[in-house]
């Protein structure tokens, strides 16, 4: 064997070698790989968040979107471990990769693209407003209505932003869960709750003395989505195709009919 035969062989092993160690790591860092050798997949959400995700009188997570990811686990075959955690700290746990999945009335903002994948949109969210007493609808019917008024928002939000860009003369006051806001509101430490329309709609429907002010937000829906830590491609590819069937046959619609008749059963 020539000199020049061994060092092609040589060259020829190492190609072998760095190929399978190659592969081994795309294979290590294959996410959906992951998931279904593991048998589950870690999903965090923020059950405060009614009819998306809220607890049942038994202390159970339910709500459309914990329907949508017990759907998804069935899909892929493996089980569901729920991470109930406040809305910000499910940002921050998907971003970091301690969670496979943040599925939380989450809107697909740009600046959460620098740190997460979305999947497509699976729910249009529509209007954002805010929940104010019925008592002050009078008082309370512009955004420039809410000039030195405090208005509640949900830490790291889209309303958050709404409130911040749209109400610049207002005080907004951070809060980490929703109904802990609504009482605020209906206490009077608060002059309003910036919400989702669909959330809103949940509240006024089981409380009274509260109304959606009439002027909504600026705001062109992006749609609801879930997350995915970055560069997980393939678990992506596979939430979308199930979101697709999950629309093909208006599973979230009925889901969410659902989870709003049970909220507002749950709160007469």
């Amino acid at each position: 064997m020539t000199k020049l035969m061994k060092k092609a062989l040589i060259l020829a092993a190492a190609l072998m070698v760095l190929l399978g160690t190659l592969s081994a790591v795309q294979a290590e860092g294959n996410l959906l790989d992951k998931i279904k050798a593991a048998g589950k997949i870690v999903v965090a959400t923020s059950p405060d968040y009614a009819p998306y995700e809220f607890l049942d009188l038994q202390g159970n997570p339910v709500g459309s979107d914990i329907s949508l990811i017990y759907y998804t686990a069935q899909q892929l075959g493996v089980e569901v471990q729920l991470e109930p955690l406040d809305f910000d700290a499910c940002l921050a746990a998907v971003a970091m990769g301690k969670v496979d999945l943040t599925v939380s009335g989450m809107v697909p903002k740009p600046e959460r693209a620098e740190s997460m994948d979305f999947s497509d949109v699976y729910y249009n969210d529509g209007n954002q407003v805010i929940v104010i007493l019925k008592e002050k609808a009078d008082a309370l019917k512009t955004l420039a209505d809410f000039s030195g008024k405090l208005v509640a928002a949900q830490n790291g939000t889209l309303q958050q932003d709404l409130v911040s860009q749209q109400l610049p003369d207002a005080k907004m006051e951070p809060i980490a869960k929703i109904p802990d806001a609504i009482m605020m509101l209906k206490t009077g430490k608060v002059d309003g709750v910036a919400l989702a329309s669909v959330v809103a709609d949940n509240y006024v429907a089981t409380h009274d003395d509260l109304v959606i002010c009439e002027t909504p937000f600026e705001y062109n829906s992006l749609g609801v989505v879930m997350a995915a830590p970055k560069n997980s491609p393939e678990l992506i590819e596979a939430l979308n195709l199930i979101i697709k069937d999950v629309q093909d046959q208006g599973l979230y619609l009925k889901w969410m009919e659902e989870a709003i008749e049970l909220s507002n059963a749950m709160n007469k």
